[in-house]
């Protein structure tokens, strides 16, 4: 049995080696804090947002909003070229028939009267091949037609609108004359030359 002294002495080493350890706790700096986990990368956050319901949602609304739009303009587009296409068609084809209809005419003309006749397509068409030309001169024919055209073609267009004036100045000047005299050669040739260069010009189909 452990006399009171012997307890004395143990308490005491008992107290000293709490306090070594308090001594030494307090000497040891505590591990810090783990950090916090990073925060998802911003096209992570993306995909994320656009793999929910509402992001799969919006997305479907912009891109079928998007597509159609885009549709819509190449079909807007594509009926456009096929007007103009079409335009170009009519003009063309209108503007042959009279060439070709003046040349025939004029060949066969033995008056002054005659050869006046021949030329009336400059002004309007007496069978036209498109009813809503028939009115239409030839200089407003290939006037339309210019802006249809492009490059080497537009420059045509110039071209022949330049000679149709001078077809239209050539069938003026035969008014000074009276319908029943004779159309001399110089005169049909001149006006046939005229023609000629015209039909020279010829427009591409397309």
């Amino acid at each position: 049995m452990l006399t009171d002294e012997e307890k004395k002495r143990l308490a005491a080493e008992e107290q000293f080696r709490h306090a070594v350890r308090a001594e030494l706790a307090a000497q040891i700096e505590p591990p810090p804090a783990p950090e916090p986990p990073p925060p998802p990368a911003k096209h992570k956050r993306v995909l994320e947002f656009f793999n929910s319901s509402l992001g799969m949602w919006l997305l479907s609304s912009v891109l079928l909003t998007g597509g159609a739009a885009v549709i819509q303009q190449i079909q807007h587009s594509h009926e456009i070229a096929q007007q103009h296409r079409q335009a170009r068609l009519t003009h063309r084809f209108e503007i042959e028939h009279r060439l070709d209809t003046m040349s025939f005419k004029l060949r066969r003309a033995r008056t002054v009267g005659e050869a006046k006749e021949a030329l009336d397509p400059i002004f309007k068409s007496s069978v036209p091949l498109t009813p809503e030309l028939q009115n239409r001169t030839l200089g407003s024919l290939y006037l339309a037609l210019q802006p249809l055209l492009a490059g080497s073609e537009r420059q045509k267009a110039k071209q022949a609108l330049t000679l149709v004036k001078r077809l239209e100045e050539a069938e003026l000047g035969l008014h000074s004359s009276p319908d029943d005299r004779l159309l001399t050669t110089e005169q049909r040739n001149q006006i046939m030359k005229v023609i000629t260069s015209i039909h020279e010009l010829e427009l591409a189909h397309s």
